[in-house]
C-alpha cells in the first residue's frame, strides 16, 4: 500500500476521535491493539466502518443489533470478537 504511514495515521486519528467516547474507546482501542498485525485489505475494511455512524456501531456492537452492511464487512467479525473480551 502507497502511503502506509499516512493511511494509518489517519486511521488512528479518525478511530479516536469519533464524537462518542465509547466509540473512541471501541475502535481506537482495536486498532492500537492490531495496527501491525492487521492486513491491507483489512485496514481498508476498517476505514469502511469507521464511515458508519457511531450510533449505528454502538447499535451493531453494543446492543447486537443487526446490520447487514457492517456484517458484510469480513474485519467486522474481528472487531466484535476484540469488544466482547
Amino acid at each position: 500500500m502507497k502511503n502506509r504511514d499516512y493511511f494509518l495515521k489517519k486511521l488512528l486519528f479518525r478511530s479516536t476521535h469519533r464524537g462518542t467516547k465509547e466509540m473512541d474507546l471501541f475502535l481506537g482501542g482495536f486498532l492500537k491493539e492490531n495496527i501491525t498485525t492487521l492486513k491491507d485489505d483489512e485496514l481498508k475494511e476498517f476505514e469502511q466502518i469507521l464511515n458508519f455512524s457511531d450510533k449505528n456501531i454502538n447499535d451493531w456492537l453494543v446492543f447486537n443489533k443487526k446490520n447487514d452492511d457492517i456484517d458484510a464487512i469480513a474485519l467486522s467479525k474481528k472487531l466484535k470478537l476484540h469488544v466482547i473480551k
